[in-house]
């Protein structure tokens, strides 16, 4: 009776995902509109674009807790199903790739825009190869695939976190401060990380397919 609940989980992911997109771009326009008030007007603007920030940030740690959830409910229920096995991992991608954008929009660094740019492109050639039949019989969810996945959670998690906790958190990565740089420089490796990750976990894939050829 209960079955669909890991289907369901699954779906709410990429729900959540287009909520983390929305937040991310009514924070820009809230940063936009401050850039050219001033006082009280100005002070509005940032409150609101910091509430939109963190808005977006908990709708993505809402859609990465529905991807522990969906599996170890899937097993409980024993519900699992092939468009569950299906849709788990483009929801995944969709939460993930639409979180990058979010983050790529707020931080314009090539620093971001790299690793974003070489995690999405990734997603999209593994979505593509998972449709082709040659791909059929290959089932490899390998325990480095689940690192990166939990590797680009963390990072895009962090990266989000200094604009949801106020504006002068992100002034003091961007200043003197040691700590706040290191943070901001081991978040940024994280991210670089899981791009590695990524692009590993597909060559598996790939001479996966190959020796099942």
């Amino acid at each position: 009776m209960l079955n669909w609940i890991p289907n369901a989980l699954t779906l709410s992911r990429c729900v959540f995902a287009v909520l983390v997109l929305f937040g991310a771009l009514q924070a820009a326009g809230m940063s936009a509109a401050q850039a050219g008030a001033g006082g009280d007007e100005a002070l509005r603007y940032a409150t609101l674009a910091q509430l939109w920030h963190q808005f977006a940030l908990l709708a993505f740690i809402s859609g990465a807790l529905t991807d522990f959830i969906d599996g170890w409910a899937a097993r409980a229920l024993k519900a699992e199903s092939r468009f569950g096995i299906w849709l788990d991992p483009i929801a995944d991608k969709v939460l993930v790739g639409f979180a990058l954008l979010a983050v790529s929009m707020t931080l314009k660094s090539w620093l971001i825009y790299v690793p974003a740019a070489l995690i999405i492109a990734r997603d999209v050639f593994m979505t593509w190869l998972r449709t082709r039949p040659e791909a059929a019989s290959v089932v490899l969810p390998s325990n480095l695939a689940k690192v990166k996945t939990a590797v680009e959670m963390v990072a895009i998690a962090g990266l989000m976190l200094p604009f949801a906790l106020a504006p002068s958190t992100v002034e003091a990565a961007q200043g003197a401060d040691p700590l706040a740089v290191g943070a901001a420089v081991l978040i940024v490796f994280l991210l670089w990380l899981a791009a590695a990750l990524s692009l590993m976990t597909a060559a598996q894939y790939v001479r996966a397919i190959r020796h099942a050829a």
